[in-house]
């Protein structure tokens, strides 16, 4: 430490100031004295290590007069290196010249071997070294015979092709007489040899037209309807050898043509296809003749029911035509999968142009509007029918005109989707919604106006009268229509998720998909009607029982004294208990739940203005209160009704208390009611005065 820095950090004008300076002076000499002697004892080793500095530094000059060298020579090897690679070089071009020049040489004269040989083989008829030849020709570089033409000699090509075209008319006389034969081996042997001479597309024609000529021989056979007027399905059978004998053929080409000649299927198709397409054109006039199906349905038939086996062979029909599409696309696909993406897509597009535009096409649309106008006489009429068997008659006590009507839905929509066709799935779907909604609007007409009383709830102190035998009847059809309606919106809702997990097996495409899904909704409108129905029923049964409610509430709340408290108290859960045991033999528990729900809410309402109306002493009110629990009582026991009794029995425990200050105990933490209406109902107690209850806080 500097001295200066002592005068700052002590005062030295006293003696303490100076002791401190003189301790730190002393503190930092020991360190310094300490310091010196830890680098005199590594005298010895630093003088070592200067001594090996100094001999390593004698022999760095050696190393750098030897590295000095190794550079030089490294310099002149790598000189001595670029040009020995020039060099290298310069042969490797002249070499791949010299091999450049052999082959097209070797081209040329192979062109004029190739020449003679194919000449040489046609003589001898060898048509396979024939063509062997010409596919060495298709292979050469055509650099060579460019150069030989540069040179100014004579196109060499020009004698070959000759002879390819020679081997070329051989084997296309060969092939058609081998065919005129039906000589198999020859035909197949011949066709191999086309794609070999470049000539794929040409090969491929001349098989289809041979197998065409196969087919339509076959097809021919096919056609033959042994007995028209049966009710068997003889014209689908028909319609089924015609597409098998086409599909023969055309698989027959497709393998042929796999391994040489990939992604021509759709040439096959264009020489196969019209054979197909005449075969099924005349089977769909006969068809179309023995059913008289261009006369209107209700002329041409005489039920319904006799319209289900043409039905049947129609949808059949279009089935078939339909696989066979189906067929053609995926022998498309597979016959195009060696092949790039654009070449695919071009083949795959080719395929399903002529599926559009063949006139296969145009006979599977007519059967198809054929099975449609059959299929909406079917069904509309079936629905007649079960409209007709299900109205409403004096002394009938059930219905099925919802298991009839789902059951001709469900038939005809699994019948439109054998068809093959999700145009036509749609169709029926949208038929089908329309006559569910006509079976929902027939029951909303049978419930809008119910029977006299159509649930037993008998009036208070009343004697119970022999039950009518019609009125018994026509109160059991009415609940088991308004059952129908309950499980006609079940029921379609049902039948919708099966239509779509079954048409939508048949779309292609996300549009068909939605499609399908869109006209399937077309059948929650018909659960909505149904809905709407059963909704319509269950306000006509309140409606109708509302007379009895308003007497039951007049009832629970009247003055009078009775001899039996307790039958009086238990008349009305009883009442409610044999509506309730009605109620369940004939609907649903959902319907039971909701119309105790509707019943107890309108006797709840009744009876609480019934209760404002009246004046109440001590004992009156404690009889109220008696009825007002057993109804609450009863009514813990179904779920429907709790909430609604809970008001009821709150205002009756505030009609039978004490005093008024006990207002706030009766209406506890969660009071039902607001307070005017709660100090309304203590004012009808006689024995409160006004006084007290206007000074009650509740």
């Amino acid at each position: 430490m500097s001295l200066s820095l002592l005068l700052e950090k002590y005062d030295v004008s006293t003696d303490e100031g100076l002791q401190k300076a003189l301790n730190d002076i002393e503190k930092e000499e020991a360190e310094v004295d300490e310091a010196l002697s830890g680098v005199l004892s590594r005298a010895c080793s630093l003088e070592g290590r200067l001594r090996a500095a100094s001999q390593a530094y004698t022999k760095l000059n050696d190393v750098k007069t030897d590295s000095q060298i190794a550079a030089d020579m490294v310099e002149k090897t790598a000189g001595l290196a670029r040009d020995v690679s020039a060099k290298v070089r310069q042969l490797d071009l002249a070499r791949s010249r010299v091999a450049e020049c052999q082959r097209r040489v070797h081209d040329l004269i192979d062109l004029q071997l190739c020449s003679a040989g194919v000449e040489a083989a046609i003589k001898a008829h060898d048509y396979e070294t024939g063509a062997g030849h010409v596919s060495r020709f298709l292979s050469m570089d055509p650099g060579s015979v460019a150069a030989a033409r540069a040179r100014g000699a004579p196109d060499p090509r020009d004698a070959m092709t000759r002879a390819a075209n020679t081997l070329r008319e051989h084997l296309v006389r060969k092939f058609e007489e081998a065919a005129r034969k039906e000589d198999e081996p020859s035909i197949e042997r011949l066709f191999k040899l086309f794609p070999q001479i470049g000539r794929a597309e040409e090969g491929v024609d001349l098989l289809a037209k041979y197998l065409a000529t196969q087919a339509e021989a076959a097809i021919r056979r096919a056609c033959i309807v042994s007995d028209a007027r049966s009710e068997a399905a003889v014209f689908a059978d028909a319609v089924t050898r015609v597409v098998e004998a086409g599909g023969a053929a055309l698989e027959r080409a497709r393998r042929a043509a796999a391994a040489a000649a990939p992604g021509l299927l759709h040439r096959a198709l264009l020489a196969i296809q019209p054979a197909v397409c005449a075969g099924i054109r005349r089977i769909a006039g006969e068809l179309v003749a023995a059913r008289r199906l261009s006369q209107d349905p209700a002329r041409g038939l005489s039920s319904a029911l006799s319209a289900e086996p043409v039905l049947a062979e129609l949808a059949l029909t279009h089935s078939r035509i339909s696989l066979y599409f189906s067929f053609l696309r995926r022998k498309a696909e597979v016959d195009a999968a060696p092949l790039k993406e654009a070449e695919k897509k071009a083949s795959k597009d080719a395929v399903e142009k002529i599926i559009a535009e063949c006139d296969l096409m145009r006979t599977a649309q007519e059967i198809l509007g054929y099975y449609l106008a059959l299929e909406r006489y079917f069904l509309e009429e079936s629905v007649n029918k079960a409209l007709k068997l299900a109205t409403p008659q004096v002394g009938v006590t059930t219905s099925s005109l919802v298991d009839d009507v789902f059951f001709i839905a469900r038939k005809v929509i699994r019948r439109a989707v054998s068809a093959g066709s999700v145009d036509g799935a749609c169709c029926v779907l949208n038929e089908v919604s329309a006559q569910l909604e006509r079976a929902a609007g027939a029951l909303r007409r049978w419930l809008r106006a119910p029977p006299h009383e159509p649930l037993p709830l008998g009036a208070p102190r009343e004697a119970r009268a022999a039950p009518d035998p019609d009125l018994v009847a026509a109160r059991l059809l009415y609940l088991a229509h308004m059952a129908e309606a309950e499980a006609g919106a079940d029921w379609a809702e049902r039948l919708a998720t099966e239509a779509c997990g079954a048409a939508g097996v048949l779309a292609r495409t996300a549009a068909e998909r939605e499609k399908v899904a869109s006209c399937a909704a077309g059948l929650g409108g018909a659960a909505a009607a149904f809905r709407a129905a059963q909704d319509l029923a269950l306000a006509a049964l309140t409606a109708a029982l509302t007379p009895k409610l308003q007497a039951w509430a007049l009832h629970l709340v009247d003055t009078a004294n009775t001899e039996d408290m307790e039958d009086d108290a238990d008349a009305l859960p009883q009442a409610l208990e044999q509506l309730t045991e009605a109620a369940r033999a004939a609907i649903s528990s959902r319907s039971v739940e909701a119309l105790l729900q509707a019943a107890l809410g309108e006797l709840a309402a009744r009876a609480e203005a019934a209760m404002l109306t009246g004046r109440y002493d001590r004992a009156a009110a404690l009889r109220v209160e008696r009825r007002a629990r057993r109804l609450a009582a009863w009514a813990g026991g179904a779920a429907a009704g709790r909430e609604r009794c809970a008001r009821l029995t709150q205002a009756a425990a505030l009609l039978a208390l004490d005093a008024p200050q006990h207002a706030r105990d009766a209406l506890g933490p969660a009071p039902r009611m607001p307070a005017p209406r709660a100090k309304d109902i203590l004012a009808r107690r006689i024995d409160f005065k006004m006084e007290d209850i206007k000074r009650l806080k509740l």
